[in-house]
């Protein structure tokens, strides 16, 4: 492939994840807020010897898993660099955001809604948007963390296999990962900055069975999505190119098993 089309296509692409990531992150946080119940496939805690009824977790494990898929490929093809600068610029939009969202919040509501008066929307708005910040805030500490803890993993795996097994590299990466960034996002939000700021949501035994059906979910996810990874790295080869894809692969980690 000639140099500046094959530079144009890895612009491009380093376009296109930094995008996803940063809108999956986002919808993640925005979607925090709100916790579901839910089974797995018809299995609930119980059958895995939990005592809970269902599984209940926040609504932003929908999105968020998604940018741990995202930054398995980041990481395969451009290195543990481009990872961190995703990460941070990620980061960033959350806080720029927060100021927007929490006066969109805090402004005066009109409700045109046949049966919703405007102090019930305003209610309602406040009450999806307006703590955000507690979400957010514990959400980029545990992102930040897990990220790097990610890489790390990642990489680690990826010099003691080279370029094989990459479901291998996802899925211990984010089996670790995951862990790290449940355990600290759902302590953080939902029980030590609301106990810190005297309106406590949950006691330490409630977020410790949320924190743990969120891994779960995040667990069982990873492992479904598994397909999705090899999906995205074919059509990412087949655009770039095997030989282009070698290469940028070989390039983000140098010194590895299959590398020149």
């Amino acid at each position: 492939m000639e140099p500046s089309r094959a530079g144009s296509k890895r612009e491009t692409l380093l376009l296109v994840c930094l995008t996803l990531f940063v809108a999956f992150f986002v919808t993640a946080n925005f979607l925090g807020a709100k916790l579901w119940e839910f089974t797995l496939f018809g299995l609930r805690p119980r059958h895995l010897g939990l005592e809970q009824e269902t599984f209940v977790a926040t609504a932003g494990i929908l999105a968020f898993p998604l940018t741990f898929i995202l930054t398995d490929i980041v990481n395969e093809y451009f290195g543990r660099r481009v990872v961190r600068a995703f990460t941070f610029l990620a980061i960033a939009a959350n806080l720029v955001l927060q100021p927007i969202v929490l006066a969109a919040a805090a402004a005066p509501t009109v409700s045109f809604t046949p049966g919703v008066d405007a102090q019930t929307a305003h209610a309602a708005y406040r009450l999806a948007f307006g703590t955000t910040w507690t979400i957010t805030f514990a959400s980029l500490v545990a992102f930040a963390v897990a990220q790097f803890v990610d890489v790390g993993t990642f990489s680690w795996l990826r010099r003691k296999t080279g370029a094989k097994a990459i479901w291998l590299r996802a899925q211990g990466s984010t089996v670790v990962s995951q862990l790290v960034d449940t355990l600290i996002v759902i302590y953080v939000a939902f029980y030590l900055l609301p106990a810190l700021l005297g309106d406590p949501h949950m006691g330490a035994a409630d977020a410790g069975r949320i924190a743990l059906t969120n891994y779960v979910y995040k667990f069982a996810l990873a492992v479904v999505l598994t397909p999705l990874l090899y999906g995205m790295r074919g059509l990412l080869v087949g655009w770039l190119g095997a030989d282009e894809a070698a290469r940028l692969a070989r390039e983000a980690h140098p010194g590895g098993p299959g590398s020149s």
